[in-house]
């Protein structure tokens, strides 16, 4: 608040020279927003790639960071993808050819088993009939043909199923867990692109807050950013030059060293008063309040700098 006061009270002091300038012009000054840029998650600086004041477009690198945990979860992931893509395909193949005639002989052996089981069973059902077989051992053949049709209906059941393949919902669920397994892949994948931080927009190097060797946690700045959008021109202007200005309205804006023909326009007028206490409500009085304004300068944004004083020349 102490310094927002200050510069309340120069506004102040420079609405007082204004008396000594042209009519329509006040003195303001230029602020710039700034980005700051961080990874998504924190890490030892392996590297810093750019130096301060200098010039970077949207794409150039910026820093890394040590990536040895991520790269080990992305061979993790792709592992797991590519094991999710074999099941799936095998799957979706149908058995081998041998495992076919496998299947086939293991049929033929239980049809036969089953045949001569029922040639035994019919025999021995005869003997029983002329009394010479007892009824256990009438039984235990039955039972041993029964048997041998439950092998041979199991047999043909399988043969059945390797010559269709898996179900339906055995292969959906193949085919959801591929694709799990790849948004796990991309998932790891951007996580070590992030270990290279690049620009994303263009901009002037304003600060590099960390070094090589320095870890940052997740979320910590290593460069500041200062694209040339983002400088505006602040001023403030006394009750009577408020009720004139409007968002978007152009106004002339001058500096030394900065050339001629500078303009911005207004993006922004404070609804509410500012001034330095101690303040009496009166006549004489109302002339020290001071609204804050701001300007997004068009064209020639280069040559303006943040703190630096400039003349602002009201419509």
């Amino acid at each position: 608040m102490r310094l927002r006061h200050l510069i309340v009270a120069m506004a102040v002091v420079a609405l007082a020279a204004c008396e000594n300038q042209q009519p329509n012009t006040i003195t303001g000054y230029t602020e710039g927003d700034y980005v700051y840029v961080a990874a998504p998650d924190g890490g030892w600086v392996t590297e810093v790639l750019v130096k301060r004041g200098s010039q970077v477009k949207a794409g150039d690198s910026l820093f890394t960071l040590d990536a040895d945990a991520q790269l080990a979860q992305r061979n993790q992931a792709a592992a797991q993808a590519a094991q999710a893509q074999a099941q799936l395909a095998d799957l979706q193949k149908p058995r081998r050819p041998d495992e076919i005639a496998a299947l086939e002989a293991m049929l033929k052996q239980a049809q036969s088993n089953l045949e001569f089981a029922q040639g035994d069973f019919e025999r021995t059902n005869d003997l029983h009939a002329r009394g010479f077989a007892s009824q256990q051992l009438l039984d235990s053949k039955r039972s041993a043909r029964d048997s041998g049709a439950a092998q041979v209906k199991q047999a043909a059941a399988n043969l059945d199923l390797a010559r269709k393949g898996s179900r339906p919902d055995e292969i959906a669920a193949a085919m959801a867990n591929v694709a799990a397994t790849k948004a796990a892949l991309a998932r790891t994948e951007y996580a070590l692109q992030q270990r290279r931080v690049t620009a994303k927009v263009a901009a002037r190097v304003e600060d590099t807050l960390r070094r090589t060797g320095e870890f940052v946690p997740p979320g910590g700045a290593v460069i500041s950013l200062l694209p040339p959008s983002n400088i505006k021109v602040r001023f403030f202007v006394p009750e009577a030059a408020r009720a004139k200005l409007s968002v978007g309205q152009e106004i002339r804006v001058a500096c030394d060293g900065c050339g001629a023909n500078l303009s911005a326009k207004v993006t922004f007028v404070a609804a509410s008063a500012e001034y330095t206490p101690p303040v009496i409500y009166s006549v004489g009085s109302r002339e020290k309040l001071v609204w804050l304004v701001e300007a997004a300068p068009e064209g020639g944004t280069v040559r303006l700098s943040p703190g630096q004083p400039v003349d602002v020349t009201l419509p």
